[in-house]
Order: C-alpha cells, then structure tokens, then sequence
C-alpha cells in the first residue's frame, strides 16, 4: 500500500511538473515580426536656434519587433527620415537626411485582443547623409560642405503611443505616433547650442 501511494505521489509530481513547465514554456514564448514602415514628420530646430518653424518631411524604412510574454517589446527600426526646419523670414526650408536607427521598449496594455494599443521609450541614433536648402519655389540646392557645419551623429531620445490592429491571424496594421528629442548638438559652430525636434506618424504592416 505504502508503495502505491509513494507510485501515486510520483505521477502526480510528474504531472504537476509537465504542466509546470508547459505553462512557463507557453507563457515565456517569444515572437519575432518584421515589416516595412512608412510615414510623415514635421521638425524644427531647438534649444539656442531662434526664429524657426516646423517643417513637414518623409519617414521610410524596416522595423523588427521582439516580443516577450505579450506584454512587453523591444522594435528596432532602420529608417530614411528627413529633418531639419523652415525659416519664414527668408522662405527657405532646410532639410537634414538622416538614417535613424531607433531601439525602443513597449509596453501593451492588453497580452491579446485584435486591438493593442502600447507606450514605448527609447534611444535613437541617427547619421547626417546630406544637407539640402530650398528658396521660395526653387529647386532643393545640396550643401557640398555640409560635414564642416554639422555633426554627422546625432542621439536623441524617442517615446510615444502606438496601436497594432489584427487584419489577419498573425498579421497586424501598426500605427505609431512619436515625439524625438535630439541629446546632442547637431552643429560645429562655437556659442549656440542646435538640436533636433520632430513628431513623426508612421503605419507599417
């Protein structure tokens, strides 16, 4: 009898283990997405800069999300994003061509459902490709010498509030909407401080 019980008390600790450890492996499952990105900004100039508006440029590129326990996430991002800012006085716009790489972590506020909304937080880092002006209705002019007067890398942080929509099975529709404040100054000249500033609403699939 004693013999029994001990056989019986075994199965039941193997049992509880194996559903032990399913639940852990179910609820440690980790997702991987991938998926093109594209979008809208509006940026302008911060910090020392004076006399400077917004100005509307694109967003286009890749992003890889990781997802940990449906409830939390890290994307990463290579992106095509124009920035830079318009002076009203002169009507010129100034554009700075950047390639973006943001690294941010999200939170859902739901583990599943058709529709996840989320925060997210996060550093980005960016390289100057190019410099443009454009006068009235003239044609963007490329500033040859940009590298003397701009930094090439610039930090900034980036957070927001994003929401993915199921359009098929595991297939959603992501909308992200963020503000990116630059850490660094993105010029060499002595004196004056310049950062970067930009909202941005991307969608991706």
């Amino acid at each position: 009898i004693i013999m029994k019980k001990q056989h019986s008390l075994l199965i039941a600790l193997a049992a509880l283990l194996t559903l032990t450890m399913s639940f852990e492996t179910k609820a440690q499952t980790k997702v991987w997405s991938i998926g093109p990105e594209a979008g809208v900004s509006i940026s302008k100039y911060g910090k020392d800069a004076s006399n400077n508006d917004f100005k509307p440029g694109a967003v286009v590129g890749m992003f890889v999300t990781y997802s940990i326990l449906n409830t939390y996430a890290v994307t990463g991002k290579v992106l095509f994003h124009q920035k830079g800012a318009s002076f009203g006085s002169s009507d010129t716009k100034q554009t700075l061509n950047y390639i973006e790489v943001p690294v941010v972590g999200r939170y859902f506020f739901n583990k599943e459902g058709n529709i996840r909304p989320n925060i997210f937080l996060g550093p980005s880092f960016s390289y100057l490709t190019n410099v443009t002006n454009k006068a009235g209705s003239n044609d963007p002019e490329n500033v040859g010498s940009y590298k003397d007067n701009y930094n090439t890398v610039d930090v900034r942080v980036t957070t927001g509030f994003g929401c993915n929509f199921r359009i098929h099975k595991e297939t959603y529709f992501v909308l992200d909407g963020r503000y990116t404040q630059g850490i660094t100054d993105i010029s060499k000249s002595d004196g004056n401080k310049i950062y970067n500033q930009s909202f941005a609403l991307t969608a991706g699939v």
